[in-house]
C-alpha cells in the first residue's frame, strides 16, 4: 500500500538509509573476505548459512537499497522504464524473502549441528540435511517470485512517482496468491525463527543443568550466539510487518495501519543493513580476532629505534 503523504520525508529517508548502507556494505565485504579466505572457515558447515545470508544481503543492498536512494533523492523512478520496475520489484520481494527463509531453516539446522551432529557425519547425510534444504527453499522462493512478478497471468500497472513503481503486484489481487505469499514467506518463517531460537536456548540451558558441565556449549557457543543475535534483530524489526499482515488477513481496514505501516515497512530494511554488525559482534571475542577480521586496519608499522647498550666493568686479573 502506498501513501501520497509520507510520515517520513524523502530526504530524511535518503540519509537514514545512506548512513547505514555504506558501513554495512564495507562490513559485509570484510566478513566475507575473512570467512572465505580461510579453507577451514570456508568449509565449516556452520559458516555456510552466514556466507549465503551475507551474499544475498550484499546483492540486496547494492541493487535494492541503491534504487531506494535514487528514488528518495530525485522523488521519482529514474529511469522510468518497465524493465527497471520489474527488476526492482523482483529483487525487493525475492531477496528479502530469501533472507527470511534462510534464517528460518538455519534456526532449525542449528539444533542438528549442536545436538545431533552425527546426523551430518557422512557426505550423503550432509547433502540431505544441509545442502539440499538450503537449495530447495532458495530455489523455490526465487521461482515463485519470478512467476508472480516477471511473468504474471495479469498485467501490472506502474506508477513512476512512487517507490518500487507503486509495487503493482497484480497477482496479489488473487486472494489465494496474496494469502499464500504472506503466510508461507513471512508468517511461517517468523514463527519458525521464534520457536526454534527460543527452544535452542532452552535446550542448551537444560542440558547444562542436567549434566552439570558445559556440555557442547563451549564448543558450539559461537554458533548458538550468532543465531540468537540474528534472530533477535530479525524479529525486533520484522514482527511489526507480521502483525500488519495478520491484521490485514483478518479483513481489518488497512486505513487503521497507515502511519504505523509506513514506519514498519521502512525500518524493516534495517534488518538487512544491521545484520553484518550483529554477526561481527558475535564473531569478535578478543582484539586479536578483530585484527584477523580487518587486517588492513591493524597493520603495525615497524619502527627501528636505537637500542641502548649496557656496558660492564671488568676487572683485570693478574696472572699468577
Amino acid at each position: 500500500m502506498q501513501y501520497t503523504d509520507s510520515v517520513i520525508s524523502n530526504p530524511v529517508r535518503f540519509w537514514l538509509l545512506l548512513i547505514a548502507m555504506v558501513p554495512s556494505v564495507a562490513c559485509s565485504i570484510a566478513i566475507l573476505y575473512y570467512t572465505l579466505s580461510s579453507r577451514t572457515r570456508r568449509r565449516g558447515i556452520h559458516n555456510h548459512f552466514i556466507i549465503l545470508l551475507l551474499c544475498n544481503n550484499l546483492i540486496y543492498e547494492l541493487i535494492d537499497i541503491s534504487l531506494f536512494l535514487n528514488y528518495y533523492r530525485s522523488g521519482t523512478v529514474v529511469p522510468a522504464t518497465k524493465s527497471l520496475c520489474l527488476m526492482w520489484m523482483f529483487v525487493d520481494e525475492t531477496l528479502y524473502n530469501v533472507s527470511t527463509v534462510t534464517i528460518a531453516w538455519a534456526s532449525i539446522e542449528r539444533h542438528i549441528i549442536i545436538f545431533h551432529d552425527k546426523w551430518l557425519s557422512s557426505v550423503k547425510k550432509r547433502f540431505l540435511l544441509h545442502y539440499a534444504p538450503y537449495a530447495i527453499v532458495i530455489t523455490y522462493t526465487i521461482l515463485f517470485h519470478f512467476v508472480i512478478i516477471v511473468i504474471p497471468p495479469c498485467e501490472n500497472t506502474y506508477n513512476y512517482t512512487q517507490e518500487i513503481c507503486g509495487h503493482p503486484l497484480c497477482s496479489h489481487n488473487s486472494k489465494l496468491v496474496g494469502t499464500w505469499d504472506s503466510v508461507v514467506h513471512n508468517i511461517i518463517p517468523a514463527i519458525t525463527i521464534v520457536i526454534f531460537s527460543i527452544s535452542l536456548l532452552a535446550r542448551v540451558l537444560i542440558k547444562n543443568h542436567r549434566m552439570r558441565r558445559a556440555f557442547q556449549w563451549r564448543k558450539h557457543r559461537k554458533i548458538a550466539i550468532q543465531l540468537l543475535l540474528i534472530s533477535f534483530l530479525y524479529l525486533l524489526l520484522y514482527i511489526p510487518i507480521i502483525c500488519i499482515e495478520l491484521v490485514q488477513l483478518c479483513c481489518v481496514s488497512e486505513e487503521l495501519n497507515g502511519p504505523f505501516e509506513q514506519y514498519a515497512h521502512f525500518f524493516s530494511y534495517y534488518v538487512i543493513l544491521l545484520l553484518p554488525f550483529v554477526y561481527m559482534g558475535s564473531l569478535i571475542e578478543s582484539s586479536w580476532q578483530l585484527k584477523m577480521l580487518l587486517p588492513c586496519w591493524f597493520r603495525a608499522t615497524q619502527v627501528v629505534e636505537p637500542m641502548a647498550m649496557t656496558t660492564g666493568h671488568f676487572t683485570a686479573r693478574n696472572p699468577n
